[in-house]
């Protein structure tokens, strides 16, 4: 039996209230530190386990998190009068954003296309690497004159971290609570750096964390295929009006991953909303990923879209036990809900 255990009640409030005291107390220049919280939480639902144990977190892992978070904040911001690239730091231009923007601008807003050249990915994720390790990975917990030190030991180098006891359990368990106020202190910062072009710009978050519709409007064919024309969840005939899902919601988790796009009735899609589908609908689409992901993978790389059906699955198993624990209901059809069974977990069985 392993010898860790999840953190108490105590200790997660005490770890809410040291997340709060570096949002609220922290020195933020620029927007890496954001950055690096998010992709922390990102890698405990990714790597992490509910055990409680510690969880080590190599460099260059954050710094591929690292690349897909400012990828589609380094586009012009446009408005009526002018467009610019929105500032992320105080003084010279963040290094970070300015290769990810180089990188944007040469692959063509692809991140499908870079990643394909290995040579330059490696280049642009040793480069990120770098700027990590230089500066925001030990300064994060770093609070006026205290260290705070509660997610990792500040050993001031090193390629790797190793994450607290309890910290894995915790960004897993408060997942969409803490990036919802990680996203908001750093949309705040970008305002405040930016407020001549952002004056009149109320949702600004949502150009900085937003899924794309149009993004989601180019696997449509591919999926009304693999559903041979049905909608996904009611498995009726699907008409030109149906609209490309996230099947774990974007509101939980932004998975903007291939595997977890289906194809929904508009009014299926609207009263699923930001719920989990109940588990018919959950064997389904583990069925579809497992049983057609040769033919899903060629149609996603044909279109330039992401894929990583392990990463995919993980997340949902995430997910779904986040809500088995706390006791919460799914979706199964216009206003139906009801709790989620025992059996959703053996539903990932062989995935």
């Amino acid at each position: 039996m392993s010898e860790h255990r999840p953190p108490s009640p105590r200790e997660q409030i005490a770890f809410l209230r040291s997340f709060q005291r570096l949002l609220d107390e922290g020195n933020f220049t620029a927007t890496y530190k954001f950055a690096l919280l998010h992709a922390i939480a990102d890698l405990c639902v990714h790597r992490g386990d509910d055990s409680g144990a510690p969880l080590d977190l190599a460099t260059s892992e954050i710094a591929s998190h690292f690349v897909r978070l400012y990828w589609p904040q380094v586009i012009p911001f446009v408005t009526s009068e002018e467009e610019e690239i929105l500032s992320q730091n105080t003084g010279r231009p963040a290094t970070v954003v300015r290769k990810v923007r180089e990188a944007h601008e040469r692959y063509d807003g692809s991140l499908v296309a870079l990643q394909r050249d290995k040579i330059q990915w490696g280049r642009l994720l040793q480069s990120v690497r770098r700027t990590i390790e230089g500066m925001p990975l030990w300064r994060l917990q770093t609070v006026g004159a205290d260290r705070l030190e509660f997610l990792y030991p500040n050993l001031d180098s090193g390629r790797s971290v190793r994450l607290e006891p309890g910290v894995a359990y915790c960004f897993r368990a408060f997942y969409p609570m803490l990036t919802d106020m990680i996203e908001g202190a750093w949309s705040g910062f970008v305002q405040r750096r930016n407020q001549q072009l952002l004056r009149q710009v109320t949702d600004l978050r949502s150009f900085l964390f937003g899924a794309s519709r149009t993004a989601l409007d180019v696997p449509r064919s591919l999926l009304r295929e693999m559903q041979d024309g049905h909608c996904f969840y009611c498995m009726r005939s699907i008409d030109a009006r149906a609209e490309v899902d996230h099947f774990v919601p974007w509101r939980r988790y932004p998975l903007d991953l291939g595997h977890n796009l289906v194809l929904a009735h508009r009014g299926c899609n609207s009263s699923k909303s930001d719920l989990l589908a109940a588990e018919e609908h959950l064997g389904r689409w583990v069925a579809r990923n497992t049983t057609l992901d040769a033919d899903l993978v060629a149609g996603f790389d044909g279109l330039g879209i992401q894929h990583d059906l392990p990463a995919t699955m993980r997340v949902a198993a995430w997910a779904y036990g986040q809500v088995h624990r706390a006791g919460g209901q799914v979706w199964v059809a216009g206003s139906q809900l009801r709790q989620l069974g025992d059996g959703w977990e053996a539903l990932f069985a062989g995935s």
